[in-house]
């Protein structure tokens, strides 16, 4: 639990330099969620049924979803020109010890291409996991009845949200060695994973539990808003989930790689 709480601690001691990074991308993230297709899963799973379509599915877990995708598309853009920014933030306070905002938008040119790149690339492994994960949950309401229906729905849904957390894990300290090191790609992932090494169950979960912690709160979200008729509250719930999750896995990728490659962080000592 390490990293979550060194990310945790960063994230709400800065939060006030922090959270106007994660503004645009968490609206337009809002806009782009199909609030019927979680509604729709949220009330199946009080209900312990998993009557659902393959487009209610894969609707509910994709970026790019089959209404509202235009949003998301606006979301990765925003996300591309906001991280270079917020990345390059958190390394120069934790590099130098400076939360000074100063040379930020010249950081864009820097780090845009890397960013962009990563963003794209994860972007095409989510988008795979939702065909597959939607595929595979509706195959399991098609071969089982009753219980048995919704217990091996559960399951594989479960196993491929761990499938896509041990995924994303293995590249994590990917764009932050880009960002310090200067390495190309393959180098830099190279040196990533070495880098690792032992910590790497850390990591697991704390990539993995806040991303699980997040997916039943903005499901818990919907399913009471839902059922109370409530729009607008459930729509700043998740925006609000969104600020937070965007901006801790932003945190963890640095706070993680600082730790494993032992570089001694300067936004942690006291300066007089």
């Amino acid at each position: 639990m390490k990293y979550i709480a060194d990310a945790l601690r960063y994230m709400f001691k800065n939060f006030i330099f922090l959270f106007a990074f994660a503004l645009i991308p968490s609206y337009f993230f809002a806009m782009s969620v199909d609030l019927r297709s979680l509604e729709k899963i949220a009330s199946n799973l009080l209900a312990a049924d998993v009557d659902v379509t393959f487009a209610t599915v894969f609707n509910s877990v994709s970026l790019i979803n089959g209404a509202r995708w235009p949003f998301g598309l606006v979301c990765l853009a925003s996300m591309a020109v906001c991280m270079p920014m917020l990345l390059a933030f958190i390394e120069k306070h934790m590099r130098i010890g400076s939360r000074s905002l100063k040379g930020l938008f010249g950081r864009i040119n820097y780090n845009f291409l890397s960013t962009v790149v990563l963003l794209l690339l994860a972007l095409a492994v989510y988008e795979l996991w939702a065909l597959l994960v939607s595929g595979l949950v509706y195959a399991s309401i098609l071969l089982f009845d009753g219980a048995a229906r919704f217990i091996a729905a559960v399951i594989v849904a479960a196993g491929m949200v761990l499938l896509l957390s041990y995924i994303f894990m293995q590249v994590w300290l990917w764009l932050p060695c880009l960002h310090i090191t200067g390495y190309s790609y393959m180098d830099a992932l190279a040196f990533s994973s070495q880098a690792l090494g032992s910590n790497k169950k850390q990591l697991y979960l704390a990539v993995m539990l806040p991303y699980v912690a997040g997916m039943i709160l903005i499901l818990t979200a919907v399913g009471v808003c839902s059922r109370f008729d409530i729009v607008v509250p459930v729509f700043v719930l998740v925006e609000l989930i969104f600020i937070l999750l965007f901006l801790y896995f932003n945190v963890l990728m640095f706070t993680a790689y600082f730790d494993a490659a032992g570089e001694e962080r300067e936004d942690l000592k006291k300066h007089f």
